[in-house]
């Protein structure tokens, strides 16, 4: 049950900003303002966490998180709800903010702590199944919010979304989520002392992941506007895209099944996956034809959806359960610069070259360099840190 809650947390936490693109132009022609003002929201995606998870990753290991996953869906859902009367835009900003505080506060940081801590030694498939929740919102959510809208307008869109975001999440968490601070059982021998900043998988781990999901963010921008580029319709373009979706399953249940069986070579696996997603780009760089896209976007797929739940699993390998959300909160600055410069760099390539050919290149050597990031870890100990 904690670990179909984390789908729900995560499907309906950060699986919310898939849908951000639905309500870009009501918005812009509410507030009479013009579509690139609207798409610096995303921004506060990236800033917020890289300021607050430290601190929202130190209090997870250290107060029950069933309350701070309520109190992030009392926020997330009030501030939705603002966000729909806001008389001005710089009110709604201002609420838009607020319902991102309150999905990091039952966000990524803390449902994947949580599964670490309550499935130990079953990690892998943990995180594999909270994972999918992004997965399923990006099935479910597009048409569900596209029949709210057609129903009504933007604000009753994100009303009803408040309401079952509050309703649904908050039963789930109140029969779902174990009360109390989560622990896990002690070893015989106590954890070594460690000063997280001084530990060099703190790091390698940081950094690879940050450079590889930023990698995958920059690809969800190019991706459709590269197949215009080539002469692909929208429609087709949303059928290249949803393979990604469909092969981000079978990347998750991969590791599910096979992430807790190799659990000492567990940063081999990350770096195999990050090699199928170079595989990935290069075909879809040299792709003539549809059906060599779909078999680009389905290797692309396949590793994103895998890389996905590799973040908490790899640092589970490395530190204490104890404060497996600590330092998974002191990484997320690490995503900071290349999120909030790369995709701006990415148009700017285009705008100079006419097409996206020099991203992807780009892309692939920055996936190259988190690989060997990641495979300069070395052995996982036995008997692992704590603070």
């Amino acid at each position: 049950m904690p670990a179909i809650a984390g789908m729900l947390l995560l499907g309906l936490g950060v699986g919310l900003m898939g849908i951000y693109g639905f309500f870009v132009t009501p918005l812009a022609k509410e507030f009479n303002v013009g579509v690139a003002i609207i798409n610096i929201g995303p921004v506060a995606i990236l800033l917020v966490p890289g300021f607050l998870s430290p601190l929202i990753g130190r209090l997870a290991d250290r107060i029950p998180i069933r309350r701070l996953i309520f109190t992030g869906i009392v926020v997330a859902a009030l501030s939705m709800f603002a966000v729909s009367l806001a008389p001005s835009l710089r009110l709604a900003a201002v609420a838009f903010i607020g319902l991102t505080v309150g999905l990091i506060l039952y966000g990524p940081v803390v449902v994947n702590g949580l599964m670490v801590k309550r499935y130990p030694g079953r990690e892998a498939r943990a995180l594999a199944i909270a994972a999918m929740g992004m997965s399923v919102s990006a099935v479910v959510l597009p048409p569900l919010v596209g029949g709210l809208l057609s129903a009504g307008d933007w604000r009753f869109t994100l009303q009803v979304l408040a309401l079952g975001l509050a309703v649904v999440l908050g039963l789930m968490t109140y029969f779902a989520i174990p009360r109390g601070v989560i622990t896990v059982a002690d070893s015989d021998e106590p954890a070594a002392p460690l000063d997280i900043y001084r530990y060099p998988p703190f790091w390698l781990i940081g950094l690879c992941m940050a450079l590889g999901l930023n990698v995958a963010m920059i690809g969800a921008i190019c991706f459709p506007p590269h197949f215009a580029q080539q002469g692909y319709s929208i429609a087709e373009a949303g059928w290249f895209l949803s393979v990604t979706g469909i092969a981000g399953f079978t990347g998750k249940t991969v590791v599910a099944w096979l992430g807790d069986r190799i659990q000492h070579g567990a940063k081999w696996l990350v770096a195999g996956i990050m090699l199928l997603q170079i595989f990935g780009l290069f075909l879809l760089m040299r792709a003539d034809s549809s059906t060599s896209i779909y078999a680009a976007m389905l290797m692309i797929g396949l590793s994103n959806g895998a890389f996905i739940p590799m973040h908490p699993f790899i640092n589970s390998r490395y530190f204490d359960a104890a404060i497996i959300s600590e330092v998974t909160g002191k990484q997320m600055p690490l995503f900071l610069p290349l999120g909030l410069v790369g995709a701006p760099m990415a148009g700017y390539i285009f705008d100079q070259t006419g097409n996206y050919q020099l991203v992807f290149t780009l892309m692939m050597a920055i996936v190259a360099m988190a690989a060997l990031l990641i495979a300069c870890l070395g052995p996982i100990r036995a008997q692992r840190h704590s603070s």
